[in-house]
């Protein structure tokens, strides 16, 4: 399996998607436009904030300017303009950094609720970068291809989505450990529970 990691499709996707869905890009697309919106508004707020800093300035002005570029590279990114691409990544990147700043913010002024949910919002953004960058998705995003290469498969071998980043990858399950992690996130495959459970069997 080793040998095999690279042998993936885009985080995000479910293992049936592949088999009942014959554009799965448009729903990956959809996800990540969405994120995009709500990066894109977090990303303004935070802007709204530093921009209130400074006294004097035409604020509404720049605040109503940087709304209306930040909607229409949404709108933009939605209909697939290749000049966004880089945009909206770039957006969804700098809400994972914003994310990991305001969680170390929280950590420090005692705040484990407000911690948590900056982590996890920052994990997710990152995943949907992950996601964006991967050169499946930017090829169907540009037009070139909008279908997910098919994996062939070998003997003894099946489809199964990493349970962390929700990759789908070819296993053998007959050959799947505790030890064996996922090429894609580095997390283990199988949970020690499971596998504890199957040791007793």
């Amino acid at each position: 399996m080793a040998d095999r990691g690279d042998e993936l499709v885009i985080a995000g996707m479910k293992p049936n998607s592949i088999a009942t869905s014959t554009n799965s890009f448009l729903r990956l697309h959809r996800g990540i436009t969405f994120i995009l919106l709500v990066d894109s508004f977090i990303v303004l707020l935070v802007f709204s904030d530093v921009l209130s800093a400074f006294s004097g300035a035409p604020q509404s002005a720049i605040l109503g300017f940087t709304a209306a570029i930040l909607m229409v590279n949404f709108l933009a990114y939605r209909n697939r303009h290749p000049l966004v691409y880089w945009v909206g990544g770039a957006i969804i990147g700098l809400a994972g950094l914003l994310f990991g700043f305001l969680a170390l913010l929280s950590l420090m002024n005692g705040g484990l609720l407000m911690t948590f949910l900056f982590v996890w919002a920052m994990f997710g953004s990152g995943r949907r970068s992950l996601s964006h960058f991967h050169p499946g998705y930017k090829n169907a995003y540009m037009g070139q291809d909008e279908s997910i290469p098919g994996l062939e498969l070998e003997a003894g071998e099946m489809l199964a989505a990493c349970p962390h980043c929700m990759a789908v990858l070819a296993i053998r399950p007959d050959l799947l450990s505790a030890n064996d992690d996922c090429p894609y996130c580095k997390l283990p495959l199988v949970s020690s529970q499971l596998a504890d459970k199957y040791e007793e069997e």
